[in-house]
């Protein structure tokens, strides 16, 4: 592995954890924990971005993603006696696909500004539409998973 891509993955690792911090702040999480949100976010993104340079795709990255941040905190939470949401969800921020969501906002926009290029901008809506889709869905599917097959015995009420 090149210095470079271990200088990226650090400064990804970092961002990550400001993004997560940020919103843990904007959902009014207790100031404590707003250090292991920062933790979990950059562990998160580093899994995805590892995972993604290993040629999984950006959906099996994503859930894989989720299911290590999911595992990582129904093991801590007991411990600290907070729900582990408070935790996953600010966790997961920086490994939603806004890039993609945006790409079909924008060619959802577009389409009306341009006729002649109408096919373009359908094929861009399906095309970025589904992949958002499909990562939003392996991101909840991801963060259930495991709380399933660790609280499997617990009652439901």
């Amino acid at each position: 592995m090149a210095a470079d891509s271990v200088l990226s993955y650090l400064q990804d690792f970092f961002l990550s954890a400001v993004v997560s911090m940020a919103f843990a702040v904007l959902f009014v999480t207790p100031a404590k924990y707003i250090p292991l949100i920062g933790l979990g976010g950059a562990v998160c993104h580093l899994s995805r971005s590892v995972c993604l340079a290993a040629d999984l795709g950006i959906v099996a990255s994503s859930f894989i993603a989720s299911v290590v941040i999911s595992i990582i905190f129904i093991l801590i939470v007991p411990r600290i006696r907070v729900p582990r949401p408070v935790f996953t969800v600010s966790s997961i921020v920086p490994i939603i696909p806004g890039k993609f969501a945006y790409m079909t906002l924008l060619s959802m926009i577009k389409i009306h500004d341009n006729p002649g290029m109408r096919e373009q901008y359908i094929v861009s809506i399906f095309e970025n539409g589904l992949l958002t889709a499909f990562v939003m869905l392996a991101i909840g599917l991801g963060i259930a998973a495991p709380a399933l097959l660790f609280y499997r015995n617990r009652p439901v009420v």
